[in-house]
């Protein structure tokens, strides 16, 4: 039963009652709980719009989710391939490569020197030359590649930045915080939910434009 006065009638979220426990009910409309993950159904619900090519945005409302909590969701799934929420405290242990996979990523970026990292990854996969639990993830495949080849383009420092803060983000957070102790129970009571398997879709990915680069001679024209 909603706990609805007067005076709240513009102030969201609203407090309602739910099976799980007390929650709140957002802009959009829908509910949720804090400290608890999207129930998996969802997730595979927001990853399969994603796929058919359905807008974030469109998502959100249709599903009355935020739009923050669409973006994450894609975020994560686009560079783990899991729907499944992310361990709360502490970082999360990156996958690295072997020296047979940063080979092939050295011939895939010397055969395609403007390819991303995220590009490459999905190469491999498409390969078999690893699998989702082997696979590399960007931000190490970035690192490979700037080891190899040098330099940073606009894509890595996207990537670093992203990774950067989910590191601070996850160190925040600790196993003895509420959002912890939540996190441990909604963890053990997800592995009951209707979805098990993940959804193994490919997205489309938004294209960033190649950085342009000039020699010293074209720089000297250009300058003229």
């Amino acid at each position: 039963m909603e706990t609805f006065g007067l005076n709240d009638a513009h102030n969201f979220p609203l407090e309602v009652s739910t099976p799980l426990g007390q929650g709140r009910v957002n802009q959009l409309g829908g509910v949720f709980i804090n400290g608890r993950p999207l129930p998996n159904h969802i997730r595979h619900k927001i990853v399969e719009m994603a796929h058919h090519g359905i807008r974030p945005c469109v998502i959100s409302r249709q599903l009355r989710v935020s739009h923050g909590c669409v973006s994450k969701i894609l975020c994560r799934y686009q560079e783990t391939g899991s729907i499944r929420p992310g361990a709360i405290g502490g970082s999360k242990p990156k996958q690295g490569a072997s020296p047979d996979v940063e080979r092939r990523i050295e011939e895939y970026k010397r055969e395609t020197p403007g390819m991303f990292s995220w590009e490459i990854r999905d190469k491999l996969l498409k390969d078999g030359i690893c699998d989702r639990n082997t696979v590399p993830s960007v931000s190490s495949i970035s690192r490979i590649m700037r080891s190899k080849f040098g330099g940073k383009g606009e894509e890595e420092e996207d990537e670093d930045e992203m990774e950067k803060k989910e590191q601070d983000e996850n160190e925040r957070r600790t196993k003895h915080s509420i959002e912890g102790i939540l996190g441990d129970r909604s963890s053990h009571s997800d592995d009951g939910s209707e979805v098990e398997s993940e959804p193994d879709l490919p997205l489309k990915r938004k294209q960033r434009r190649s950085r342009t680069t000039f020699t010293a001679e074209q720089l000297e024209e250009l300058e003229r």
